[in-house]
């Protein structure tokens, strides 16, 4: 038995190894039994078992969301493998690399009644960048064909778009070794390693981009999600110094506040005033990484679209977020930018800088004047907590409300996170308990989730694992039911039965007993005064993991954004 499948799963996972993989998430079942033992008895691989499927998916998208390289993901035939798919998606539209070995059954066995047997191959197409099936016998073709399929892959992953792959791994029975076996990951081997590129424009393609950035008298440099990146930090203040250009950075783009000081913008930008959304239309238009969360930004240039919109990517189809691409630019924002900035002389005759940072004050300073005075909800909530995040923490942010209210509230200068992670690549709800945890286990730094009540109770199993990290601190926003909706515009035109009973779904749960079955230390505030004498003992790190329950009332949660709303409609330039 072990000249059948273990010396390729093991040859497999040599070459995993040896290219840098060296976290995986394992699922367990029978099907991938061969997978799992070499994964155990591998010297130089860390195996982290987590018995949900989607569960698992989200652990491993969270863990290389941090590390920024691939992490392995196994699990069983069947509908596990199906379970993978949200997790899969995520990371394809974020472009986090993922490993992803699914254990299959043999072809000749798909459709005839076997258990747990479906159609796997490319089951996750067209969301990875590469999909491929192991060999099943062993053979010396076959060795080879593995170390290649699993380059390949790795390849895939780490190249200048990265992202998810698929590997299908068909096993035949007997699945489990012989006493004694003894795996063998030492094979000598010839493993293709790609050298590292960095893309860059032609001499003769700068003489028209320089001759647009001149002309344009009103710029601005969009940054939507992304790692942080210092080089690209220094790249964004030096084009700063010229009086024409902007920044507008979503939290998750990790330039706040230094790179991206109007922490406020999007606020900014719902006046309702058409001359200042007029003086605030640029002419050019720099964007750069992934989602943005603002929807008045795409509002803006929908309506105003700009002469000259470049997309600045390391590679691959670039996405029109805002109907007005005009080229693609492929190289690195950072490298492109600093680029940029070599070839340029700042202009000083402008104000187009001037009035975004003049928007941008008034902005921080009636927004913060209206929380003050405003009753207890979670939008105040999230302030409080944001402004007690330790310095230099992790931040992950649920969707629904958690990441808008974040994108107007900003960070606090001196506790700003060294980095926040939202799953905005497609932005569900549906991981964002697991996906925090992954992120967690990666660092020793205080990792804060702040999530609504939907979310949470919908992936709690990303809390069902064999132990949890110590610095894990989830912030649960509990107004008992999806608020947003009764906060967004459309459901506000529905009858209330309807929008009770279909949109809000009401629910009376409470995150106590989810934290006791787990482990984990819980509080519950619902006023103020309360929420501010409990961050500190919170984020102490010497308290281990803890769930801080925020509950609050939609009434109060629609009165104030209502009232968020009438403010911002009446900036003026």
């Amino acid at each position: 038995m072990a000249d059948g499948v273990f010396p390729l799963v093991e040859l497999a996972l040599q070459v995993c190894s040896a290219r840098g993989v060296r976290e995986f998430v394992v699922a367990p079942g029978s099907r991938s039994a061969p997978l799992t033992i070499a994964l155990a008895r591998h010297p130089d691989i860390n195996v982290r078992v987590v018995y949900d499927e989607r569960a698992a998916g989200y652990v491993a998208l969270g863990m290389a969301q941090q590390l920024r390289r691939p992490v392995g993901l196994v699990c069983t035939s069947g509908t596990a493998a199906v379970n993978f798919g949200p997790a899969v998606v995520e990371a394809f539209y974020q472009q986090i690399p993922l490993l992803v070995l699914t254990a299959d059954r043999p072809p000749e066995w798909i459709d005839q009644q076997d258990n747990q047997a479906i159609h796997q191959t490319g089951l996750y197409a067209p969301h990875v960048r590469y999909h491929a099936t192991l060999p099943q016998e062993e053979h010396t073709d076959a060795q080879w064909h593995v170390v290649r399929i699993i380059s390949e892959a790795l390849n895939a992953a780490t190249g200048l778009s990265p992202g998810p792959v698929h590997i299908n791994v068909p096993l035949r029975e007997p699945l489990y070794p012989p006493p004694g076996y003894q795996p063998d990951f030492q094979h000598s081997l010839r493993i293709p390693t790609p050298a590292t590129s960095h893309p860059l424009l032609t001499e003769s393609a700068w003489p028209p981009l320089l001759a647009a950035w001149r002309q344009a008298q009103r710029k601005l440099i969009v940054v939507g999600m992304m790692p942080p990146d210092a080089a690209l930090h220094t790249a964004l203040m030096r084009l700063q110094a010229d009086s024409s250009v902007a920044v507008f950075a979503d939290i998750t783009a990790n330039c706040w506040p230094h790179a991206a000081p109007l922490m406020q913008a999007d606020v900014a930008l719902g006046t309702r005033d058409p001359a200042t959304l007029t003086a605030l239309a640029p002419d050019l238009v720099i964007y750069l990484g992934g989602q943005v969360t603002s929807k008045y930004l795409k509002q803006l240039l929908r309506a105003h679209p700009p002469q000259h919109l470049w997309r600045v990517q390391p590679a691959g189809a670039a996405p029109d977020t805002y109907q007005a691409m005009t080229a693609l630019l492929h190289m690195a924002p950072a490298d492109f930018l600093h680029a940029l900035a070599d070839r340029t002389t700042p202009a000083s005759a402008h104000d187009y800088a001037q009035i975004w940072r003049r928007l941008n004050a008034q902005a921080r300073q009636q927004l913060f004047r209206l929380l003050d005075d405003a009753p207890f909800g979670e939008f105040g909530a999230m302030r409080q907590v944001i402004d007690a995040l330790p310095a230099q923490s992790h931040l992950q942010i649920g969707n629904s409300m958690p990441i808008r209210y974040a994108n107007f509230i900003g960070v606090k200068p001196d506790r700003a996170p060294a980095m926040v992670n939202a799953n905005r690549g497609v932005s569900g709800i549906d991981g964002c308990v697991s996906t925090a945890v992954g992120a967690a286990t990666t660092t020793s730094a205080i990792t804060t989730l702040i999530v609504g009540d939907l979310a949470f109770f919908y992936d709690r199993n990303g809390l069902w694992q064999r132990s949890l990290p110590p610095n894990l601190r989830i912030v649960l926003l509990n107004n008992h039911g999806g608020g947003i909706f009764d906060i967004i515009e459309g459901p506000q035109r529905l009858d209330e039965a309807t929008r009770t009973d279909y949109f809000l779904t009401p629910q009376p749960l409470s995150a106590r007993n989810t934290a006791h079955d787990h482990g984990l230390r819980y509080a519950h505030v619902a006023d103020a005064d309360a929420l501010q004498a409990a961050l500190p003992v919170f984020f102490d790190p010497a308290n281990g993991s803890a769930i801080l329950e925020i509950e609050t009332t939609m009434e109060a949660n629609r009165t104030v954004f209502q009232a968020f709303r009438v403010m911002v409609g009446e900036f003026r330039r």
